[in-house]
This record gives structure tokens, C-alpha cells and sequence, in this order.
């Protein structure tokens, strides 16, 4: 009997242990071991795509200069646009499940011809060139995948749970690749990262292909082109133009945020290269990038949930934009020196854009109809971004021509000082642009989830009440009387019995017309403690 329990005491005290692991991270038995999975698969690749991003970054430099890079976002702006719509494509022909396995291992199917090329004098240029462009055409399939395969593993309330521990996956690969980075290279040399990174995204796809076998009944079974003709459309001109409005402020939202991704990343790499040159340029961004990762990671595990549940979706999401503003002008002014802002800005736009952005991202999709959803993500990550890079690297080229007119005969410390403030103030200004845009995106958001609530469109066994109620209490505060009509409407359907605990403290400060709309809207469900407030407003 002894022996018996010493035997089974160990499984015993797995269970518990597993159960307090799964309440530390906020996911349910049930949805845990897709979680991980998706964590393995955005590990792996993440860790491929780091280390071939850190190798390209510092043989491009070597060869072309930072100055060539507005060449490239313009060239991959065509890449990534087709390649948004040739993922589409693929999904009429090809059921979902086959298309994201195909297209991870495509991302690695060129690398090896590219160290051939790097082995070549006469091809090395061009190698490099056209690695740096399939770099950029990596980072829109790997989005894409990484965003669909998520969306069809998880409801949006269970995304809530598991994107952040997804999400940290290029957290952990931040860490992981920027330690080992400059050890393999030194073991291998830098130009053998790159078979190193195709290994990678090959496991990456090899988990991914491990996800669509066993859980197949979570991807259609058809090509998209079949369920289409079964589906009819059910959306009416009452949800037309407002949806139409919403995703045009979506599409600003993400192509402000790639435009400033450029524009930083451009001037990060302008300014080592005026600092640091060669491999210790490989070192450099490896230990920039792994000092990053840890920093992500605590703020995606510990800060990231609890911001935005207590400061709420908007208010959070207006954080990077409103410090990209502040940290370019005091740049600008001469408070901080241009590297030491731009080394700023990088760390914290990086900081903030995969931990907290990463967590709201998809909230923003959420009011957007089942049977558009899709589309308008394929419009916005994999057609939209792209063609943003594209015309960024057109303004960039502008802008370094126009620098080279107007200081001509300046010696060449000066005119790249003057190119950096150029750019600081395009920095400054997209900051500004994309702070006003979160602002409308907000009471859009509202406006949307209103109609969609009346429609009976808006599943809220499926959604993040939680999420969705502070956003509505949010734009209840600081809108319109307009928006504030539509929030009194859209909480009587979220939250009938705890309207009251909202409006009842606010009545003092709204028209006439909002305080009639709220008393008829408590008395659906009165509560007693709310009637001293009631009683003192109405004498």
C-alpha cells in the first residue's frame, strides 16, 4: 500500500501544479493546449525571422547604407500587396488549413538559395538585396498566418485569454535569438544564420502543420469560394455606411502605425550606422533586441491585462502615440540629443507595439460582422500595410532629396544632422496624426457596436464584455451628447442590471435630453440604492 501511493502521489501533484499554471497565465483546461501550440509555432518562427532580420540588417548596411532603405519599402510595397492578395487567392482554392502550412513553408523556401548567392562574389549584391525584400514579404505572411490561424482557433472571448500568451511567443524569441545570435556567429559565421533561420521557420511549420490536423474541425472544410456562394449577405445599408467609416479609420489606425514603424526603424538604423559598423552592428541590434525582449515580456505578462482592464482599450492604445510626440519634440527642441531620442522612441515603440497593441489589436476588428471580419483583416494586414511601406519609402526619397537641394555644400556630418531632424519632425507629426486617429476610431467603435447590438448581430456570449463596457464608459465620459446617446443604448443591452451603477453618476452633467434617456433606461431595472441620486435630481 506504500509503494501504491508513493506511485501515484507524483501525478497527483502534476494536476494542481498544472491547474495553478493555467490560472497564473489566465487560460481554461480546454483552450490550453492550443494556446501552446500557437506559442511554439510564433516561437520557432519568431526566432527564424529575428535572427535572418539581425544577418540582413548588417550585411545590407554593409553593402547598400541606410540610406538605401527607402528603395526597399518602396519595391516591397508591390511584393507584400501581392502577396496579400495571392494568400486570398489561395483560400478559394484550398481549404484554410492547407493554405497557412503552404505559406509557412514558403516563408523558408528561398533561404537557401539566397547563402548560395552570398557564396558568390559576383551574386552577393544582388543576394543581399533580394533577401532584404523577402524580409519584408516574410513579415506579411507570418502576420497574416499567425492572425488567421488565431481567429479560427479561438472565439473572440477565449483570444482575449490566450493572445497574450501567444502574442509573447516573439517575446520570448526577442530574448532567446538576441542571446544566441552572436554566439552562432561566431561558431558559424553570419552569412550561415541565414540556413539556420530557414531551419527555424521550417519547425515553425511543422507545428503549424501539427495545429491544422488536429483541430481540423475548427477550419472550414471547403475553399472560401464554395462557403461564399452558400452565404448570403446579410448586410443592410443601416450597417453599410457606419461599418464603411469604422474600417477606413481601421486602415488609418494600422497604416499610421507601420508608416511610424518605418520611419523609426529607418532612423534607428541611420543613426548606428553613422556609430557602429561591421558584425559588432549584428551584436549591437542582438543585444539591443534581447534587453527589449526581456523588457516585453514582463510587460506583457504583469502590466499589459491590468492596463488595459483598469485605463481601458482606448486609453491605453493612445499611450505609444502620444509618447512618440512627446519624446520627438523634445528631441527637436534640443533636450535630448537625436540618438539618444531615436534609441528612445525604438525601444519604447517596440516595448509598446508587441505587448499592449498586440492585446488591443484585435479587440479593434471585434465590431466588424462575422462574415466580414476576414476580408476586412486580409484588406488591412496584407494589402494596406504593404502599400503604406510603399509610399513611405517614396517620402523618404523625397525627403532625402530635398535635403540634399536645400544644404548643398554642406559638409556630410551636417547634412545627415539635418536629414535627422527632417525626419524627427515627420516623426512628430505622424504621432500627432495617429493620436487623432485612435480619438475617432473610438466613438466609431461605439456607433458600430450599437447597430450591430440592435441588429442582433453582436454575439455577447462571444465577446469581451469586460472590455467592451469600459470602452462604452470611456467614449460615455468624454463624447458628444450624440456618442453619449449611443453608449447609454449600447450598455442597456451589455449591461441592463448594472446600467444604473454607471449613469446614476453622471446625471448631474447631462443635457436634459441624456438625463430622460438614462432614468428610462434604470427604470427597466431599478435599484433602490440609486434613489437618493434620482430623487435629488428630479427636485
Amino acid at each position: 500500500m506504500g509503494g501504491s501511493s508513493r506511485t501515484t502521489s507524483p501525478t497527483k501533484s502534476r494536476l494542481p501544479s498544472r491547474r495553478i499554471l493555467l490560472q497564473w497565465l489566465n487560460l481554461r483546461p480546454e483552450e490550453s493546449e492550443r494556446t501552446f501550440l500557437m506559442f511554439a509555432f510564433y516561437t520557432a518562427t519568431s526566432i527564424g525571422v529575428l535572427w535572418l532580420e539581425v544577418s540582413i540588417a548588417a550585411l545590407f548596411l554593409d553593402e547598400y547604407g541606410a540610406n538605401s532603405l527607402p528603395w526597399i519599402y518602396i519595391v516591397s510595397a508591390g511584393i507584400g500587396t501581392v502577396l496579400g492578395f495571392f494568400y486570398s487567392l489561395l483560400q478559394k482554392f484550398l481549404p484554410l488549413r492547407q493554405v497557412i502550412v503552404v505559406i509557412a513553408v514558403l516563408m523558408a523556401l528561398p533561404l537557401p538559395l539566397f547563402r548560395l548567392g552570398l557564396a558568390m562574389p559576383l551574386m552577393m549584391g544582388y543576394s543581399v538585396f533580394l533577401m532584404r525584400l523577402w524580409m519584408e514579404a516574410i513579415y506579411v505572411l507570418n502576420e497574416l498566418t499567425t492572425s488567421i490561424t488565431a481567429n479560427q482557433l479561438f472565439n473572440i472571448r477565449e483570444i482575449k485569454r490566450a493572445y497574450p500568451m501567444i502574442s509573447s511567443g516573439v517575446l520570448l524569441a526577442d530574448v532567446l535569438s538576441g542571446l544566441s545570435l552572436p554566439v552562432l556567429r561566431s561558431l558559424v559565421g553570419l552569412n550561415n544564420i541565414v540556413l539556420m533561420a530557414g531551419f527555424m521557420l521550417m519547425i515553425g511549420a511543422a507545428v503549424l502543420y501539427r495545429i491544422s490536423q488536429s483541430y481540423s474541425q475548427f477550419f472550414p472544410d471547403s475553399p472560401r469560394r464554395l462557403l461564399q456562394e452558400r452565404q448570403p449577405d446579410f448586410t443592410t445599408r443601416r450597417l453599410r455606411r457606419p461599418l464603411q467609416r469604422y474600417v477606413i479609420l481601421l486602415v488609418a489606425f494600422f497604416v499610421m502605425a507601420q508608416v511610424l514603424w518605418l520611419l523609426l526603424d529607418f532612423q534607428y538604423l541611420a543613426q548606428l550606422e553613422r556609430r557602429v559598423s561591421g558584425e559588432q552592428l549584428a551584436d549591437f541590434l542582438a543585444l539591443f533586441s534581447a534587453i527589449l525582449g526581456t523588457f516585453e515580456l514582463l510587460v506583457q505578462w504583469f502590466v499589459s491585462s491590468r492596463a488595459i482592464e483598469r485605463l481601458g482599450v482606448f486609453v491605453v492604445t493612445m499611450a505609444l502615440p502620444a509618447l512618440i510626440f512627446l519624446v520627438s519634440l523634445v528631441s527637436m527642441m534640443g533636450w535630448l540629443s537625436l540618438f539618444i531620442g531615436i534609441l528612445l522612441l525604438k525601444f519604447a515603440d517596440e516595448l509598446l507595439r508587441y505587448t499592449v497593441l498586440a492585446s488591443t489589436g484585435p479587440i479593434l476588428f471585434q465590431p466588424v460582422p462575422d462574415n466580414d471580419r476576414s476580408r476586412v483583416q486580409s484588406i488591412v494586414r496584407g494589402i494596406a500595410e504593404p502599400f503604406s511601406s510603399g509610399l513611405t519609402g517614396v517620402g523618404m526619397l523625397t525627403t532625402l532629396w530635398l535635403c540634399r537641394r536645400f544644404f548643398d555644400g554642406s559638409d556630410a556630418a551636417a547634412l545627415q544632422d539635418a536629414e535627422s531632424l527632417v525626419f524627427m519632425f515627420q516623426i512628430m507629426l505622424c504621432g500627432a496624426l495617429w493620436f487623432l486617429t485612435v480619438w475617432l476610431l473610438r466613438s466609431r467603435y461605439v456607433d458600430l457596436l450599437v447597430i450591430s447590438a440592435d441588429r442582433g448581430e453582436l454575439s455577447l456570449s462571444d465577446v469581451d464584455l469586460r472590455t467592451f463596457k469600459r470602452a462604452v464608459i470611456e467614449a460615455l465620459g468624454n463624447g458628444t451628447d450624440a456618442d453619449k446617446q449611443s453608449c447609454i443604448e449600447l450598455l442597456s443591452h451589455i449591461d441592463p442590471r448594472g446600467v444604473g451603477e454607471v449613469l446614476a453618476p453622471m446625471l448631474y452633467d447631462f443635457s436634459p435630453a441624456l438625463q430622460r434617456q438614462s432614468l428610462l433606461v434604470m427604470t427597466e431595472n431599478p435599484n433602490p440604492l440609486f434613489l437618493p441620486l434620482v430623487r435629488s435630481l428630479i427636485e
